[in-house]
């Protein structure tokens, strides 16, 4: 039995493989970050009696007046979109019926995934002061 190798860059879809594995431990830091700066990082002010709740709207405010959590979230929500539709791209393609129409296919991911975007920045700067 031939062992399955890894595509090279030749091989098509090369890159978005290359992608897809850099886009997913890429979320794996964000994720963490996000999950530690949304819910660890105000507890000492809620045990100290100074914050009533972890999350609020003024607490992601503050957080999102500043310039690094802005580009950070704008980053997270494009590795997510990246992530998930390419994901999904992957799994649709290896259906015969979808995989005769990949372009069409990859072009209707890629308009999901813009549309996505715009929506869920238009949420984030809900907050930016």
């Amino acid at each position: 039995m031939e062992r399955d190798r890894l595509p090279s860059r030749g091989t098509p879809g090369f890159w978005l493989w290359l992608l897809q594995r850099f886009s997913g431990l890429l979320l794996i830091v964000f994720v963490a970050l996000h999950g530690w700066f949304t819910h660890f990082a105000q507890v000492g002010n809620v045990e100290t009696g100074s914050q009533a709740e972890a999350v609020t709207f003024e607490v992601v405010s503050q957080r999102l007046a500043q310039g690094f959590f802005v580009f950070f979230d704008f980053a997270l929500l494009a590795l997510v979109l990246y992530h998930g539709l390419n994901g999904i791209r992957g799994i649709l393609l290896e259906w015969r019926p979808a995989s005769r129409r990949q372009r069409e296919v990859t072009v209707g991911l890629w308009m999901l995934g813009l549309m996505a975007f715009i929506y869920g920045g238009q949420a984030l700067l809900v907050f930016v002061s």
